[in-house]
């Protein structure tokens, strides 16, 4: 089995053990996350629906606030101590995080107020996920070496999307038999199996961030880094760009949309989430058999063009048909952005401040969660049948822009920045 996967370079990463582990608890969370986004947002349709569009944007603003608070803390951290052991400390936080937002949920001690004590808790839960994904994303190198790389990340992104579908069309099922608070205490078996899988990591990883000075300077020298390469600063321009405009969208003012302006049932929005899933899936899956295209400039445009077009006409559609491919589009495009702009950046960052720009990318989407509610705002004001497509044609104006004042980006070919880290990847059967 073993010599079949290294004849295929797409599958290659799967020879190593930890990378193995590590992709399971990534699919476990891939799994919980959309009974976590989802549920809550069914749970304030059904508590509080006078208050529903505002409630989830302030509880979307609390996770990006705290995004934008500790990405970057968290990238610091990455690159200053060992990368296994702040993921095993990560996830336990974040299990007892989310242990307190299903007890809010069941309990509702605080009656109205209660949705503020949901807003705290989210934070800390996104806060400390914040400091898990910068060294979650800065270990690869040293899991499965440099030349494998981007099969690695494009395989996690196929199974994060393989699990995406199965996950938001049980939510929605789920949500309609028990209560929303029962749903989501349920997600919380998930760690039961990503803490054993944590906890049995071998390989070592320690970035080469200074600690004779203090995190802020550490912090300091990685955006001086960011700002001197046109390539990471054009690319993270347009991560910007998609995260801003196809955040709300995504989650949550998306499922309020489809609720308010669609009128679907809490079913109907699980199931049309699975559509956006299966778009996501099918990027995925396509840059895994392709990946030499997750390293050009052009894909970026291309899958960003596709974005856009895709949130215009799922906001512009009023057919279920027609939402459904706009949706499978707007996933599509959405996901493959992501995976393009991380493998071009992964594969030009020099190690030593790997984790600190890998941590602008929960940076960007923190700071598009904490804008979804003056966003969720307009759309109560303004109505979501016109933000929607507002935000489409907004990002692809911006896209556009970036671009075209650096063209350069379109011509961009990554190439590895050099060796793989002296620690050997760990290949056990």
């Amino acid at each position: 089995m073993r010599s079949k996967l290294l004849e295929r370079p797409a599958l290659r990463p799967l020879t190593f053990r930890d990378y193995r582990l590590l992709l399971g608890g990534l699919a476990l969370v891939q799994l919980a996350a959309p009974f976590q986004f989802l549920t809550q947002v069914f749970w304030l349709q059904a508590k509080y629906p006078d208050h529903a569009a505002l409630s989830t944007s302030l509880i979307a603003a609390s996770r990006g606030l705290a995004m934008v608070l500790f990405s970057l803390i968290g990238g610091a951290i990455a690159d200053r101590f060992e990368r296994r052991r702040v993921l095993l400390v990560t996830e336990s936080a974040s299990l007892a995080a989310h242990g307190a937002v299903a007890f809010l949920m069941l309990t509702s001690p605080f009656g109205l107020w209660t949705v503020a004590a949901v807003a705290v808790c989210t934070f800390a839960a996104s806060g400390v996920m914040s400091i898990d994904g910068p060294a979650r994303s800065a270990s690869m190198p040293s899991v499965v070496g440099m030349e494998n790389l981007a099969s690695a990340m494009s395989l996690s992104m196929v199974v994060s999307q393989v699990t995406m579908p199965v996950s938001l069309s049980l939510v929605g099922v789920l949500n309609a038999v028990f209560e929303p608070g029962q749903v989501y205490a349920g997600s919380l078996l998930v760690w039961a199996a990503i803490l054993p899988m944590i906890a049995a990591l071998r390989y070592s990883s320690v970035g080469g961030g200074r600690r004779d000075i203090g995190m802020l300077a550490n912090i300091r020298e990685g955006m001086r880094y960011v700002r001197a390469s046109a390539a990471i600063s054009g690319v993270l321009a347009v991560v910007v760009v998609v995260q801003l405009a196809g955040m709300p969208v995504a989650t949550p003012l998306g499922p309020v949309f489809m609720i308010e302006v669609l009128d679907f049932s809490t079913a109907e929005v699980g199931f049309m989430g699975m559509t956006w899933g299966m778009g996501a899936l099918a990027g995925s899956f396509f840059l895994a058999r392709y990946r030499w295209l997750t390293m050009r400039g052009d894909t970026l445009g291309i899958v960003t063009l596709v974005f856009g077009v895709g949130v215009v006409g799922f906001g512009l559609s009023r057919s279920i048909p027609l939402t459904a491919a706009f949706d499978f589009m707007f996933g599509f495009g959405f996901t493959a952005t992501s995976l393009v702009a991380a493998t071009i950046v992964q594969h030009t960052v020099a190690d030593d401040v790997r984790g600190r720009v890998m941590g602008l990318f929960p940076f960007t989407i923190g700071f598009a969660n904490l804008c979804i509610a003056p966003i969720g705002i307009a759309g109560q004001q303004l109505g979501l049948a016109f933000l929607v497509p507002a935000l489409g044609f907004a990002a692809l104006g911006l896209i556009a822009a970036v671009f075209g004042s650096r063209p350069q980006l379109l011509a961009l070919r990554s190439r590895s920045a050099g060796p793989a880290p002296e620690a050997a990847p760990h290949r056990v059967a």
